[in-house]
This record gives structure tokens, C-alpha cells and sequence, in this order.
């Protein structure tokens, strides 16, 4: 008896010494250092892409979203030309880039006189109020044309699935690709953030020689379709392949993934687009 009351003595002393040992634990996890990030696009062939946002990244654990886009810099691209092994940029064709929509869209800078050229270098110079600086160059590569466009319909129980393939010539030079799907509408003041699907790939595996596009995630019936295929520089690739592999990464607390940025001063990139467009109605004639 007395040994019973002694085991049961000791288990007691056990369950209070395991709910003693429950407590709060408050990890203290220091502020992210800030920077400026900077996403510059051009193009040969829509007013819509050419825009530069600025923004600064944010205290994760304080994501105050109104002190994260950089208004009232001074924002120039100039276009240049390559001379030999030298590339010249003149003042003449330095454009300004506006933030007009302040108010609505802070952050955003617009030029309505910009318009890019294929085969042309640029420049991007951006001076904030606290004297900080952003520089980057990027090049807008020829355009491809997309030579055969096709789709077709696999009807299920409930709907119909539409996938279509097209295909395009890829050159003897190294090529980079950024294609951008887009489903349905698309506004007046739009973006590459309007995109519904983001793929970036180059010609590692298949060059100089008809390349090919097959789509594998179906789309429906009387879909509207707008597909952007662009070609863009190697460094340009680069950030957006990394920032793909950052952005799937599992959040903050994932192992880091590198950003390959294309700018100085900032995260980010400025990326010159060989802009082609095509859009398609999925249905029958």
C-alpha cells in the first residue's frame, strides 16, 4: 500500500513538473533590412508594358502596405546605340517617366512619349528624394513570329477542355523566352501583372530550329486567350528564372533562393521585351 501511494506520489510530482515546463516563448526576430525594389519593362510594341515601379520590401512581421510604394523620384530611360564594341547614350533620347496616377497608383511612372525599338540598348536612371540611386541597361532583343497557331477541345462530363499549341523559329544565337498567358478582359492601364500564367525558358535544349509550345493546363470553351511571347536578354532571364524559383519557394522561412537582380541600388530588374501578341477565341467556327 505504502509503495502504491509512492508510485502514485511520483506520477503526480511528474504530470505538475510537465505543465510547469508550459510556457509561452516569444522569439525575437529582427526587423528585415529595407530596399528599394524596382520592376522596369519596355517593349517594342505596346504602350501598356513600358513602366517603371518602384516599392520597398517590408518588415514581414509589419507589412504596413501604404509605406511600400517610393513616390515622387526622378525617373529617366535613355535609349542608346551600340557603335562597335561601344554603346552610346545621348541625352536627346532620354525620356522622363511620370508618376501620374500618384493619388490611385503610387509607385507607378509612366512616359506617353516612350516608345521602344528592337535591337536598341537602354538605360535606366532613377534618383529618390533621400539621394539614393538606381541604375540598370537592358536591350530589346528582336522579335519572334509565332508561324502556326492551333487548338482543339476534349469534352468531359460537365464542360470542354481546350488546349492549344503553337510553334515559332528559334535562331542560330542563344535565345530567352518570357511567355505570358492571359485569360479573359484585359483593361486599359494593364501590366505583366495582369498575367494569368508566367513561363521563362530558353533554347538550352531545342536551337536554331522550329520551337515548339504545347498547353497542358486546359482553358474552356469561348475562353479569350491574349499570349505574349517575348524574347529578352540573358541577364533579364536569369532574374526571372530566379524570381519563379523565389516565388515558389514556401514563404519566408524557406531556404533563401538568390535573386538575380539586373539592377544596381535595388532589387529587382530591367527588362527589355522583343514583344509578339497574338490573341485566340477557343470555339468553333
Amino acid at each position: 500500500m505504502t509503495r502504491q501511494i509512492i508510485n502514485i506520489g511520483v506520477l503526480w510530482l511528474l504530470l505538475i513538473s510537465l505543465v510547469s515546463c508550459e510556457k509561452k516563448i516569444k522569439i525575437n526576430v529582427p526587423m528585415s533590412k529595407e530596399e528599394l525594389v524596382v520592376e522596369a519593362s519596355i517593349n517594342q510594341l505596346s504602350i501598356n508594358f513600358n513602366y517603371v515601379i518602384l516599392s520597398k520590401t517590408l518588415d514581414y512581421f509589419n507589412p504596413s502596405l501604404n509605406l511600400a510604394a517610393v513616390s515622387g523620384a526622378e525617373v529617366y530611360i535613355t535609349e542608346g546605340d551600340i557603335i562597335g564594341v561601344d554603346t552610346i547614350f545621348d541625352i536627346v533620347n532620354r525620356f522622363q517617366f511620370i508618376d501620374y496616377v500618384d493619388t490611385i497608383f503610387p509607385g507607378i511612372y509612366l512616359s506617353p512619349d516612350f516608345r521602344g525599338t528592337a535591337n536598341k540598348p537602354y538605360k535606366l536612371e532613377v534618383f529618390l528624394k533621400d539621394g539614393r540611386s538606381i541604375t540598370g541597361t537592358t536591350f530589346i532583343p528582336k522579335p519572334k513570329t509565332i508561324d502556326s497557331l492551333n487548338f482543339w477541345f476534349e469534352p468531359t462530363e460537365k464542360d470542354t477542355n481546350v488546349f492549344f499549341y503553337m510553334n515559332w523559329m528559334d535562331g542560330p544565337e542563344q535565345d530567352n523566352y518570357r511567355l505570358t498567358l492571359r485569360n479573359g478582359f484585359i483593361p486599359i492601364l494593364t501590366g505583366w501583372g495582369y498575367g494569368s500564367r508566367f513561363y521563362t525558358f530558353d533554347d538550352s535544349q531545342i536551337n536554331n530550329q522550329p520551337r515548339p509550345f504545347f498547353n497542358f493546363s486546359p482553358y474552356k470553351y469561348n475562353d479569350t486567350l491574349h499570349i505574349y511571347l517575348a524574347t529578352i536578354g540573358r541577364k533579364e532571364f536569369l532574374f526571372w528564372d530566379s524570381f519563379r524559383s523565389a516565388a515558389g519557394n514556401g514563404g519566408p522561412f524557406a531556404t533563401p533562393v538568390s535573386v538575380k537582380s539586373n539592377v544596381t541600388g535595388a532589387i529587382g530588374s530591367f527588362t527589355g521585351y522583343g514583344l509578339t501578341q497574338r490573341s485566340v477565341i477557343f470555339r468553333k467556327e
